[in-house]
């Protein structure tokens, strides 16, 4: 063969391998059909008295897959994961010969997004069905799912009906029906048989259809959900949706047609409380870590004369405490349902606190704890509770002229590490708090060996605005939490009505900005949400919220909400 020859034949195979691969033109306008369905070439769809076999999805161009594994969801959900494959231009979905599909089942395969052309992306929304009975089901069930506390829609969240009516079956089994939430929380599972089903709403961490993890977010109707209607071909208009009938109500019903849709509030159940760590080596404080907020431990310890003051920091217990002699051990006692904890204070650590320990002010707290709204005391953290104060010691001076000023001084009753200093603070005046040494003791005898002291400056009211809250429709016979929080979800203030129709409260020398009004229908009165539980058949408490119309310096606003809860 001839040195030309070989260079002919180079060339012939590379406009081959070009032919072959499809590549995608340069120029010309934007593609922006999908591909679409050759009908002819594709295993016919909605078909009945299906026999398992290689589904074969045909279409028009050159197509690929992406994220198959989220994308593609199968209803009833298969016992093996079957094999998905591009194959040039079809999509290809093999069945495992392990697989025995349901007797007289519609099942659904929803591709999403996941098939796709591979010049601009443009998706093809492809739903296969088919039925190994005599019909399709074609019934369907609509619905939301948002979060129990924030209201927000939850996107990714499966929705589950059960032919197995028991509580059990959400920890063992696989669905009968499923589908997933988008990104407005919204559900629809098609192609559904008429009869009764438990509704089970999870948001499946590792993927196996079951609740199974204590953090794994789930909702559920406490009733049996009843779908009514008949089964039809393709192309009835046969649709339904769930009527929103009270829990306590023996069974919701699904009628025909276009009834309201199920609205599920999804929430993660409480996590157990248990003592992950304690600290007890140094004299004068047990500290004990827990797993979340301890609000429901109940602490008890030995008596042996000790004075102990509890505070409680999110996930800590601290137990200050003083004794007049440190000869005995004594125990702490944490329960938490039925168990109990046991932690030993060991004796003889007194000797070596009085010459390691000091009291002095805690940082401050930032970022304006220099700074002082009129009409409210001041106060001054110390890094332990605090027994007694000499209020001679105690100078309050007032702007550069350094006029002393008599404010009244006192220890805070309910948090003991604080000195209050009430005055009534002049607008724009500059404050200067000096504690000289020795004039504050705390619980162990400890006095502030140096002198020490903090400035302020108080604000201008006119720089704070005036907030009036008014909430109608109350029950009087439940009791409620109403929090306000700031723009960044921050508590600024909260209140308890109970036994009341309407609550009003005026705030004043509030920070001019976005808030939001958060109303809680607490009904263990424990003056704080509770979530739900599967387990017990309960609920998460509901919660509404308003955003409040942006509040301005120097301005008086109304702002009222009639409660209502969905």
């Amino acid at each position: 063969m001839t040195h030309i020859s070989w260079k002919l034949l180079l060339l012939a195979g590379l406009i081959f391998s070009a032919c072959a691969n499809p590549i995608p033109p340069e120029g010309g306008p934007r593609d922006t059909t999908p591909p679409a369905l050759d009908s002819l070439n594709s295993t016919r769809n909605y078909q009945t008295r299906f026999v398992k076999q290689t589904v074969v999805l045909a279409f028009d161009e050159w197509v690929e897959l992406r994220d198959a594994f989220t994308q593609i969801v199968i209803s009833p959900p298969l016992e093996h994961r079957p094999q998905i494959v591009r194959k040039k231009k079809t999509i290809q979905v093999s069945f495992d010969e392990r697989e025995v599909l349901r007797d007289s089942a519609t099942y659904v395969i929803n591709f999403g997004q996941a098939i796709r052309d591979l010049t601009e992306g443009n998706v093809a929304p492809v739903v296969f069905v088919f039925s190994t009975g005599d019909y399709i089901d074609s019934l369907s069930v609509p619905g939301t799912i948002a979060d129990a506390y924030t209201g927000k829609a939850e996107e990714n969240v499966l929705f589950m009906l059960y032919e197995n009516l028991s509580d059990s079956v959400v920890y063992k089994d696989r669905p009968f029906y499923f589908a997933r939430t988008d990104k407005e929380g919204r559900f629809n599972v098609t192609n559904v048989k008429g009869g009764a089903f438990k509704a089970f709403a999870l948001f499946d961490q590792n993927l196996n259809y079951r609740f199974d993890s204590d953090v794994e977010k789930i909702a559920f109707l406490d009733t049996i959900l009843l779908v009514q209607g008949r089964s039809a071909a393709p192309g009835d208009s046969l649709s339904a949706g769930p009527p929103a009938l009270p829990l306590s109500d023996s069974a919701a019903a699904v009628a025909y047609p276009g009834t309201p849709v199920l609205a599920f509030r999804l929430f993660e159940e409480e996590k157990p409380l248990f003592l992950q760590t304690k600290e007890t080596e140094t004299y004068g404080m047990a500290k004990l870590v827990f797993s979340r907020e301890p609000y429901d431990a109940v602490v008890h310890f030995d008596t042996i004369g000790q004075d102990v003051y509890q505070e409680m920091d999110k996930d800590t217990i601290r137990l200050w405490y003083s004794a007049e002699a440190d000869t005995t051990d004594w125990k702490v006692y944490i329960r938490r349902d039925t168990f109990v904890d046991t932690v030993l204070v060991s004796a003889g650590l007194k000797a070596s606190f009085p010459g390691t320990a000091t009291l002095e002010l805690a940082p401050a707290a930032p970022p304006a704890a220099n700074r002082q709204a009129p009409g409210s005391p001041y106060a001054l953290t110390f890094n332990h509770p605090l027994a007694a104060l000499d209020s001679l010691r105690i100078k309050v001076l007032e702007d550069s002229s350094r006029l002393e000023v008599k404010p009244s001084l006192y220890l805070d009753p309910v948090e003991r590490r604080r000195l209050l200093v009430d005055y009534p603070w002049k607008e724009g005046k500059s404050y200067e708090v000096s504690i000289q040494a020795g004039a504050v003791t705390d619980i162990f005898g400890l006095v502030n060996a140096d002198s020490l002291g903090r400035s302020f400056t108080t604000s201008l009211a006119k720089d704070f605005g005036t907030l009036t809250l008014k909430v109608n429709n109350l029950d009087a016979g439940k009791a409620y939490l109403l929090r306000l929080l700031d723009k960044n979800g921050g508590l600024v203030q909260a209140f308890r009505p109970d036994g009341v129709n309407t609550f009003q409260q005026t705030l004043k020398f509030l920070i001019p900005g976005l808030y939001e009004l958060e109303v809680i229908e607490d009904l263990d009165r424990n003056g704080r949400w509770t979530t739900g539980s599967y387990h017990l058949r309960r609920q998460p408490e509901r919660v509404q919220r308003k955003a409040l119309e942006e509040l301005r310096a120097n301005w008086e606003m109304e702002s009222a909400i009639d409660a209502a809860f969905r």
